[in-house]
């Protein structure tokens, strides 16, 4: 039975590609799929030693190929069970911005395989890591450029939770298949640590902070997050983009929506398509 979100409790496998694998063998994986042309997008790795999480976290930086110069930052934040290469070798975000002719640095970082990118009891915060320590280093590499993030199901959640909280930071916010539940007790099994927790890191509660920021929120009909995700939407009184289309949970679906999401978003990123 699938009620609240989740698969039976479990969101995602031990990598997300397993489940999504999984889910295309028995015939639920989403039929639209979209894999753009590769790009060439130059990349730089590293580890940051982050005094949040009291790990090191690695991360990604890429820059449109080319010399073409970026004209924003699009930080990008995984799923759970995921690392931050999700970004680049599954979603393959550089290469949608490329498609569309959007010249963005796309940014990841690792936020542990199931923070839910908030503080938890156990003293690690991968939403502070993100905006007090990854933010800052990506801008040091790139420059100080209009900024906005975009995650899919636990990132999802993060994206939308980074941007309530440092709304000033990010001008949008493209969240896929947001892992969201509307009470606590329909959570999947450590997403958070108590009741508590579950409401003080509440999106829902907080979405008039989004009310100046470009939102463009995808979720597939068949996820089992689609009726949270339509809630939030409704709690959107204000201009945002909304595609809710045919798709499962998975990164058929993500990617089959990636090219509609980045291009509602860059005109608040103040992008301009190549010819």
């Amino acid at each position: 039975m699938l009620a609240g979100g989740g698969f039976g409790g479990w969101e995602i496998a031990s990598h997300p590609d397993q489940r999504w694998k999984l889910l295309n063998k028995v015939g639920l994986e989403s039929e639209s799929d979209f894999q753009p042309p590769k790009s060439g997008a130059a990349q730089v790795s590293g580890t940051l030693q982050s005094r949040y999480t009291g790990a090191a976290m690695g991360w990604t930086i890429s820059t449109p190929s080319g010399g073409r110069a970026p004209e924003a930052i699009l930080f990008c934040l995984h799923a759970k069970g995921g690392t931050h290469r999700m970004a680049f070798d599954d979603i393959r975000v550089p290469d949608m911005a490329a498609h569309v002719g959007l010249a963005v640095a796309v940014a990841a970082v690792d936020g542990g395989l199931d923070s839910y990118w908030h503080k938890r009891a156990d003293g690690t915060d991968a939403m502070s890591m993100f905006l007090h320590e990854f933010v800052p280093l990506v801008q040091h590499h790139v420059g100080q450029l209009p900024q906005g993030v975009m995650g899919w199901s636990m990132g999802g959640y993060g994206s939308l939770l980074a941007a309530e909280r440092a709304s000033g930071s990010f001008r949008a916010v493209a969240p896929a298949g947001p892992a969201l539940w509307l009470r606590p007790g329909d959570t999947a099994p450590g997403a958070f640590d108590s009741p508590e927790d579950f409401y003080a890191n509440d999106v829902f509660s907080g979405i008039a902070a989004l009310k100046a920021t470009a939102v463009a929120i995808a979720c597939g009909t068949s996820d089992p997050f689609f009726g949270a995700a339509s809630h939030l939407a409704s709690l959107m009184t204000f201009p945002h983009t909304q595609i809710f289309s045919k798709g499962q949970h998975d990164g058929a679906f993500w990617r089959s929506v990636a090219p509609a999401q980045l291009r509602a978003i860059g005109p608040a990123l103040r992008l301009t398509p190549s010819a």
